[in-house]
């Protein structure tokens, strides 16, 4: 009888997907983030001008005194299919007035060039790191 039930409940899914043409892999891809695509994201303009629009956009909180003043915050972040910056995150911290400044920074950066597999842009995981040096 368990047989016979289980028998029929695979034949009853399998009639219900026969009419449909679902794609389970297409739904799979757009929430896909590669960690090493065939052609990375990028900064437009490149490595030189991220750290340009970092050094020009870096403000060290007034309140941090010393040794606080200083740090490196590694930032990461998925940059969408369109170039879109989203989903950022600490991944190693200095202290809670730097990880924020350092976010600050990345959210105002423009949009990227995206990555791409196969000719296609796809969803990228960067990580860069940001630091803040005492003069």
């Amino acid at each position: 009888m368990k047989l016979l039930t289980v028998l029929i409940l695979f034949l009853g899914i399998n009639i219900n997907s026969m009419g449909h043409n679902v794609s389970i892999k297409s739904l799979q891809d757009t929430s896909m983030v590669y960690d090493f695509p065939e052609q990375m994201a990028q900064f437009p303009g490149g490595p030189d001008d991220m750290d340009d629009f970092i050094r020009r956009n870096m403000q060290v909180p007034a309140n941090l005194s010393g040794a606080e003043r200083s740090g490196k915050i590694y930032v990461e972040f998925i940059v969408e299919k369109d170039g879109t910056l989203t989903n950022f995150a600490i991944r190693r911290s200095s202290n809670s007035k730097l990880d924020s400044a350092a976010l600050d920074i990345v959210k105002k950066m423009p949009n990227w060039l995206p990555g791409k597999m196969r000719g296609k842009s796809v969803r990228v995981k960067q990580t860069i790191p940001i630091v803040f040096v005492t003069t």
